[in-house]
């Protein structure tokens, strides 16, 4: 890494860090600061309490962002190519949240107290310190797995966009408006029509239009390309820089709308009812009986893929309903074609009907998968449900966990031990060849990124 870029890397953490309330103090209520992995002396300059070292070419960077807000997954490719996974920004208060709340976890640090608080703003002040890294402000590839608020963003009360007065500062959109965007997908570009016209008819539609809106806008006048997510394709996502460098590196897209990749070259299975087959009364409130996919069953899944090195990243993946129309079971399908993977993004944040592992005998993701890291975007009290979290570590006792925002609840989870790093962004950092792996918990009120925990090296299977 040149001088230069040094430079550009101290000078975007300043900038970061200087949005911070210094009363933000973070904290953990999690174990050991070290622990987890193999236990085995592997050369790495990361040292808790410095700030996180950079990324350096032939590594492989996931940084689960957190928001306490929903999910963002920011990745560097080993040659450079970048990555951004959803934009979280849901604009529920703190409070009750469902049949739970998120005053635990925001006890801690509550973002959105924050004067002028944007959940994309601070997603885009933590890139630009990575992209210093790099030496590139350029976005190659940005996925939507699906059209939730907690990974796109609320949109309702916030100010226009600086670049049109026909949108607002969604997250999503406002990374749009933030970056060189190489590549858009989602699972519903051009005409957003599956299950039904999502601008219109869902629980969210005025979010929904508004992303719609700002796609569209940036296509028209920025030429931003912007491709639906093809289920089974191993060519739409690629390293954008030096690919012959790192052969051992793909990208597999799994799943989307329930179209599933077959295992075998690109060919996919379409598990869900067509459009002209659904049947729903009423599409803001879906129930199990209708012959209609929820929108978290139609997430978009891939598979990452570095030497031995996998991570799975499934979206809001669930099997919720699957007593009544089998292929609402849309996780446990996706688990056995992905097959084994080293990390694993906790599918729909760990609550219930998630993260299979056997319930009635049919759901079955974690034998799959059985990951070696199971990584949790909490963002309620909830996140992970006890019976979530207990069932996966029974499963897998020798899984670690993450997860981004705890609180004192948690702590009564059985095998509490097992959650090695939390409270914080929560960073993969993956060896030249992909042999190797750590897992590092960042700072995040203080816009720091502090190394707080290290656990590994973990030793890719």
């Amino acid at each position: 890494m040149t001088k230069k870029f040094t430079f550009a890397a101290i000078a975007a953490l300043v900038l970061f860090a200087s949005a911070c309330d210094d009363k933000n103090t973070p904290t953990i209520i999690t174990p050991p600061v070290i622990g987890g992995g193999d236990k085995e002396d592997v050369d790495t300059d990361v040292k808790v309490g410095e700030t996180i070292t950079a990324w350096k070419e032939g590594q492989f960077d996931i940084h689960f962002i957190n928001t306490t807000t929903g999910e963002a997954i920011y990745m560097i490719f080993p040659d450079g190519t970048q990555m951004l996974i959803d934009a979280a920004g849901s604009q529920v208060t703190t409070g009750t949240v469902g049949s739970t709340t998120n005053t635990g976890i925001r006890g801690r640090w509550d973002p959105t107290k924050e004067s002028n608080w944007l959940a994309g703003k601070y997603i885009e002040q933590y890139i630009r310190v990575c992209q210093a890294w790099v030496g590139n402000a350029k976005l190659d590839y940005v996925l939507l797995t699906h059209f939730h608020n907690d990974h796109f963003g609320g949109s309702n009360g916030l100010e226009k966009s600086d670049k049109s007065t026909t949108y607002t500062k969604q997250s999503l959109p406002y990374i749009m408006d933030s970056f060189s965007i190489g590549k858009l997908m989602d699972r519903g570009y051009p005409d957003y029509s599956y299950p039904f016209d999502m601008a219109t008819k869902a629980d969210n539609a005025s979010n929904c239009k508004n992303y719609i809106t700002a796609v569209k806008w940036h296509v028209a006048n920025n030429g931003l390309k912007v491709e639906k997510f093809v289920a089974g394709s191993n060519s739409q996502i690629q390293l954008a820089k030096n690919a012959s460098k790192y052969p051992s590196f793909s990208v597999r897209n799994l799943a989307v709308n329930g179209e599933i990749w077959t295992g075998s070259g690109t060919g996919t299975t379409k598990t869900f009812p067509a459009l002209e087959e659904i049947k729903v009364a009423d599409p803001s409130d879906i129930l199990a009986t209708d012959n209609c996919p929820e929108e978290n069953h139609c997430s978009c899944m891939a598979k990452f893929t570095y030497g031995k090195f996998d991570f799975f990243a499934g979206g809001d993946a669930q099997y919720d309903g699957f007593s009544t129309f089998s292929w609402k079971d849309i996780e446990t399908p996706v688990a056995k074609v992905c097959g084994k993977v080293e990390v694993m993004k906790a599918d729909h944040h760990g609550t219930s009907n998630t993260n299979g592992f056997g319930y009635k005998d049919k759901c079955w993701a974690m034998q799959y998968l059985a990951p070696q890291c199971w990584v949790v975007n909490s963002w309620t009290d909830g996140h992970p449900r006890q019976a979530t979290y207990e069932g996966v570590i029974g499963y897998l006792p020798s899984v670690d966990a993450f997860i981004t925002n705890t609180c004192s609840a948690m702590t009564s989870y059985s095998a509490w031990t097992k959650m090695k790093g939390g409270d914080g962004h929560v960073v993969v950092r993956v060896l030249e060849g992909g042999d190797k792996y750590y897992v590092y918990t960042l700072t995040d009120s203080d816009r720091k990124m502090t190394v707080k925990s290290i656990s590994g090296p973990y030793t890719s299977r």
